[in-house]
């Protein structure tokens, strides 16, 4: 048995976990439908980590953590393969058809995005289009859009050059009380707390 964790800093925790299962069970071997070629991949990547794990050599600690990100990477996209993946971010594997106003969110946060825009870009009516994201992805395409808002904030505000002011701007608000309240709802504290806790963590790490 191979066990391991991975640590996700903030903000990054909260897309992986609000947008993906709490569970998740791959079988590489016997009955599955992630297909014979992923499942391969799979069984032949743990055999080479087992093999890693119980060799004395030098470089195998920092072996086994590349391939524990690789582990990751084809666990996920066997689970958006499956038959019936999971609602979140693996369950648009089985939508295409969402893929654009995804794309789109996270390409162009700040731009002032509404369900008659993310819907023309699939191609689909509004209520098709709210319908169909709520199903697959859990959460509604306004609730994705303020989740991706907020990482890019958070990850802005650790810089000491940017102002709260400049980062609601950057992320698509007009008015910084709005911001403010928004980000305070999504994060969990403040956008000023945040700052500060970013900021004492930095002088940390380089102590």
């Amino acid at each position: 048995m191979l066990c391991g964790r991975f640590c996700i800093e903030a903000p990054h925790d909260r897309l992986i976990r609000n947008y993906l299962p709490t569970r998740l069970v791959v079988h590489s071997v016997g009955p599955s439908d992630v297909g014979v070629e992923t499942g391969n991949r799979l069984f032949n990547l743990i055999e080479l980590m087992r093999i890693e794990s119980n060799d004395d050599k030098p470089g195998a600690s920092a072996a086994l953590n590349s391939l524990s990100s690789v582990l990751f990477t084809l666990t996920l996209r066997a689970a958006s393969k499956s038959k019936a993946p999971p609602a979140g971010l693996l369950a648009l594997a089985s939508q295409p058809r969402l893929a654009p106003a995804i794309s789109a969110m996270f390409e162009h946060p700040a731009r002032a995005w509404n369900i008659s825009d993310l819907a023309e870009l699939c191609n689909m009516s509004r209520a098709t289009f709210m319908r169909t994201f709520k199903e697959k992805v859990g959460h509604s395409a306004g609730e994705l859009l303020q989740d991706i808002r907020m990482n890019l904030a958070a990850n802005e505000l650790k810089k000491s050059s940017m102002t709260v002011e400049a980062v609601s701007e950057l992320v698509g608000y007009q008015s910084v009380s709005g911001f403010r309240k928004v980000f305070a709802q999504r994060m969990g504290v403040t956008a000023g707390h945040w700052r500060r806790l970013a900021h004492k963590n930095r002088q940390n790490f380089k102590a």
